[in-house]
């Protein structure tokens, strides 16, 4: 799963307007574009947290004399120091970063729903934006299938059409 720069305006606008529309949340009409913006700094700083963690894990490999192949082993084990969830959790983990900031945060005025059912209608959201990569590659593959997989000519074609699908849709 990845989090597009160019989907967090559109997720963060979706999640507090979903959840304020289904009475999950109450947020009056001059704060919503606060509580906007608050849900927007949660999912870049995880993606902040996520870049520092993969320099980390380079870092460290490289420090250690480690083999690349070690990068995932490394990258699991500085998140669970770190307490950050990374790949399949990692929307749980958003999830629960911005349903703990509507619980401090003034400009929500009330929650009404549990929080299994904001993280799940949060997730849900995710989801929906985050299909459109599963689209591309699938676009992208279509694309290259007279190409060996796994070639290194097949690699830079696969990358190429993707970031130009992504980019015509709006993800980069």
């Amino acid at each position: 799963m990845k989090i597009y720069r160019g989907k967090i305006r559109p997720i963060s606008e979706e999640i507090v307007k979903t959840l304020t529309a289904e009475g999950d949340i109450e947020v009056s009409p001059e704060q919503m574009e606060e509580v906007i913006l608050d849900v927007e700094a949660i999912i870049k700083e995880y993606l902040r947290l996520e870049e520092e963690l993969n320099r980390q894990a380079r870092d460290l490999l490289q420090i250690r004399g480690m083999s690349y192949t070690e990068f995932g082993r490394v990258r699991r084990e500085l998140a669970e120091e770190k307490k950050i969830e990374i790949g399949d959790r990692a929307l749980h983990w958003i999830a629960h970063q911005i349903i703990e900031c509507f619980m401090i945060n003034n400009r929500v005025s009330e929650i009404f729903s549990e929080d299994w059912v904001l993280r799940k209608k949060i997730i849900k959201v995710f989801d929906t934006h985050l299909g459109l990569e599963e689209q591309i590659d699938k676009e992208a593959r279509a694309r290259i299938k007279n190409i060996a997989e796994g070639t290194p000519e097949w690699e830079i074609e696969y990358q190429k059409i993707f970031n130009q699908l992504a980019k015509k849709k709006g993800l980069l």
